[in-house]
């Protein structure tokens, strides 16, 4: 998730019919300044298809790739996580259903997320209690203005071996962008923001 203060230009515009949403100087908490390309057509829920597809498709060469450097026992544990991750939020409604009597955390917390947004066109929600804007979906080109030295993250181990499940596997969802935005503080051009709804400019 990604949290903006100052203004910043967000460029919408419809090719061939996909929409794209360019975001211009966009600053992160972290200081790092860059320009965006997003394809606000596909939903992270059509990322999550494809994640495990891929996933079941590369198995063999995911576990030929980690075993050069972590033991089989651990690689078969993050291969699940992996996997039941994936395989809760893409089940049915009646499998959601009775997870939600189980308490799920993992459907509990993307029903939270469902529920958090009035959606105003492909690529654009409203936060209901924040009133804050957000500009999603995935990124294919990233332009770095401004380059910072990121910190390192220490991990366990089984994180680690999950993270580089994902990125073998190649991992549409880790190209999905959340960015967040104060209305004010955003100028949007080929679409204009009235009473919470686009229109074209």
């Amino acid at each position: 998730m990604e949290t903006k203060k100052n203004t910043v230009i967000a460029i919408a515009k419809t090719i061939k019919g996909t929409s794209f949403i360019g975001v211009r100087g966009y600053e992160n908490k972290e200081g790092e300044i860059s320009n965006q390309t997003i394809v606000a057509g596909i939903t992270y829920e059509n990322c999550l298809v494809n994640d495990f597809k891929v996933l079941q498709e590369n198995k063999a060469i995911i576990f030929e790739t980690l075993l050069k450097s972590y033991p089989n026992e651990l690689i078969v544990k993050a291969y699940d996580n992996v996997f039941t991750s994936l395989d809760k939020r893409l089940s049915s409604e009646e499998v959601k259903q009775a997870l939600r009597l189980e308490n799920d955390k993992t459907i509990k917390l993307s029903d939270a997320q469902i529920d958090a947004y009035t959606h105003i066109t492909k690529g654009i929600k409203l936060n209901k209690e924040t009133q804050l804007l957000h500009i999603f979906g995935l990124v294919v080109k990233k332009q770095v203005l401004k380059a910072i030295a990121y910190k390192p993250v220490n991990s366990r181990d089984l994180t680690i071996v999950q993270n580089s499940i994902k990125k073998i596997a190649g991992f549409k969802q880790d190209k999905y962008r959340n960015f967040i935005f104060d209305k004010a503080n955003l100028r949007l051009q080929g679409v204009t923001l009235n009473n919470n709804e686009l229109v074209n400019a």
